[in-house]
């Protein structure tokens, strides 16, 4: 179920009217909406097309005509003309709300921002030369004839099928949580004087295109198929959300024209939630940051040595033991903010909410569960995963001993494939991630279980070992109607099998166009560009990695994944940031360190190389929000 409520302010007659719209494919009997305003009912109420049934202080419930049902696609609106003052502010309308239903469930439901009375009367043009389209990525194509001489407030959407509303009610909410200082950009209901905003499906767009037509200050939408339509709302609303908040930079068009469409079908963040913890609330504004830079790729990096981040009810020791780090651990305080260690997971049902708010915007995403490598939590809390007659031989770079999964012992496949199947339960995204990076030279070399299998199968060391335990990964997975998702590691040692298979090149920028001649469908990602964890200059004090260099903005927004190989026409399927959390310990840190080298990214992703302009970009940059 999803509502949407609009409110207006109705001055001659100092009342209040609301429009509840049922944005959902569900109808609802007797609706009752109940909702917080500093802008209170009065008794005798003097409501019309509904009955006050409880006020207590700022909370308001009302309960519309016996038998009345809300279709979906319909609006409720009734109005209350007893109130204890008149609104004076936008704020003082329902600042939340809900709908109560005939069981007693309480339905979440947007509240837009109350509308003033003012007439907004016809949109003037304005002759300013200094205004530009506040868009970013910046579009294919942007023609704009005039200016409007003062951006609209809102847009009134006229459609009122389910998937457009839900559509436009979406992006009007992330706005609201983005940018909560400037003005809902869309509302479904208004008086005649807001400027209409049209939408229509057009087959001859692409998938994820769509175009912006102004005239006289009214806008049509048309999208392709896909996400065309998410994306040209997020654009609108970028448009006006940008002319609010710097008015004489940014401008809405009276005339003109934008034609867009995605340059890769992969625009992907990563985000590693082992080395530190992020709330789950951190998690969900990052997946609406990502929509905002209309970015569709969400990796979720939810294992490492350091920490087990998923709930897998196989093994309840993952959550008890390997997600913690602390004295008395089997993996000690490591890089915290302090020496106090730290844990924390996210439970399936919170994994399902994240899988659902980032599809509700056009993001889908992918987990990553590492192995062979990267495994020392995973060690130290299931010891039947560990060939005990096995020195400590091998150190990973990080300095972990001993800390991959050994392929010659059976309980090391019996794990992977409970836990990617329970994995696959969770998210439905086509690809997942195994990891498959960094397992040190000569691991499982000093194992005599190893060894054994070395001299049955003929295969001859580390690559060829792990090579072997990701094709049974590969095959488990395709079982399950999934693809291996992998970091350039995968195609060691022979590799895996290039069919099904996505790729993630890191290491240098040279990798991604070789692991594409080697056939394999790639993902560029290079430290030397795209790692937002590593330092922006050289400076002594400038924090961040430096195994790849520095990596300041004009170099990440420069940078440009198709190097001209033959084979990355066909196989490179797009681009992705990697925010890696060594370093990223307090809220400043990472702030400073993603943005605005994620907006660079997302327009590498998106925009044409001869639309890129770094000017533009710096300046438009400073508007996209933040953690």
């Amino acid at each position: 179920m999803m509502f949407h409520l609009d409110s207006l302010w109705h001055e001659d007659a100092r009342a209040m009217e609301f429009a509840l719209t049922n944005c959902g494919e569900t109808a609802v009997a007797n609706p009752r909406l109940c909702y917080g305003s500093l802008t209170r009912a009065l008794r005798p109420s003097q409501a019309t097309g509904a009955r006050l049934l409880r006020r207590q202080a700022n909370y308001h419930e009302y309960a519309a005509p016996e038998g009345f049902v809300l279709q979906p696609g319909e609006t409720w609106r009734f109005t209350e003309a007893s109130l204890t003052r008149p609104a004076k502010h936008s704020n003082e309308g329902p600042k939340s709300a809900g709908l109560l239903l005939e069981d007693g469930t309480m339905v979440p439901v947007f509240a837009s921002d109350l509308q003033a009375e003012r007439a907004f009367g016809a949109a003037t043009a304005v002759d300013n030369q200094a205004l530009t389209l506040g868009v970013l990525p910046q579009p294919q194509g942007v023609s704009v004839d005039s200016w409007q001489a003062l951006a609209p407030v809102h847009l009134a959407v006229a459609a009122r099928d389910v998937a457009t509303l839900q559509a436009v009610s979406q992006v009007a909410a992330l706005t609201r949580r983005l940018h909560p200082l400037v003005p809902v950009p869309f509302v479904l209901t208004a008086r005649e004087d807001v400027p209409r905003l049209e939408i229509a499906g057009d087959e001859t767009l692409a998938q994820d295109g769509y175009t912006l037509d102004w005239r006289a200050g009214q806008v049509t939408l048309r999208h392709g198929a896909g996400q065309g339509l998410l994306h040209g709302l997020v654009s609108l609303a970028q448009a006006l959300t940008s002319a609010h908040m710097e008015p004489a930079r940014y401008g809405v068009p009276l005339e003109g024209t934008v034609t867009d469409a995605p340059r890769h079908g992969w625009r992907g963040a990563h985000l590693d939630v082992s080395r530190q913890f992020y709330p789950l609330d951190q998690v969900l504004r990052y997946v609406d940051i990502l929509a905002w830079h209309k970015m569709n790729r969400f990796h979720w990096h939810l294992t490492d040595d350091e920490g087990w981040r998923l709930e897998i009810k196989s093994y309840p020791a993952l959550t008890e033991s390997a997600a913690q780090t602390g004295m008395g651990q089997p993996v000690l305080p490591q890089l915290g903010p302090d020496m106090g260690g730290q844990g924390g997971y996210y439970t399936q049902a919170e994994a399902r909410q994240v899988v659902r708010h980032a599809s509700a915007l056009g993001v889908e995403v992918m987990p990553e569960i590492d192995i062979p490598g990267h495994c020392a939590c995973v060690l130290g809390a299931l010891p039947e995963l560990v060939d005990q007659e096995e020195p400590e031989s091998y150190w990973s770079v990080q300095g972990f001993a001993n800390n991959a999964l050994n392929p010659a012992i059976e309980a090391s496949y019996t794990f992977a494939e409970k836990v990617l199947a329970e994995v696959c339960e969770v998210f439905p995204f086509e690809i997942i991630h195994v990891g498959g990076d960094e397992v040190a030279e000569g691991a499982w070399m000093k194992s005599p279980k190893a060894q054994a299998m070395m001299r049955e199968t003929g295969l001859k060391d580390t690559h060829e070992l792990q090579a072997y335990f990701l094709r049974h990964i590969q095959e488990f997975l395709a079982g399950l109607g999934r693809k291996l998702g992998g970091w350039e590691e995968v195609a060691h040692g022979g590799g895996v099998k290039p069919e099904n298979t996505l790729l993630f090149a890191w290491t240098t920028v040279e990798k991604t166009a070789e692991l594409a001649e080697a056939g394999y469908d790639v993902v560029s990602t290079p430290g030397q560009a795209y790692y937002l964890d590593m330092a922006l200059s050289e400076a002594w004090y400038a924090p961040g990695a430096s195994w790849a260099g520095f990596t300041p903005l004009a170099t990440t927004y420069a940078f440009e994944a198709n190097n001209g190989a033959a084979a990355l026409q066909e196989r490179l399927k797009g681009v992705q940031a990697c925010v890696w959390s060594e370093h990223l310990t307090t809220m400043a840190r990472k702030n400073h360190m993603i943005f605005p080298r994620l907006s660079a990214i997302a327009e590498a992703g998106w925009s044409a190389a001869e639309a890129k302009d770094f000017a533009r970009f710096e300046a438009l940059a400073a508007l996209m929000p933040r953690l």
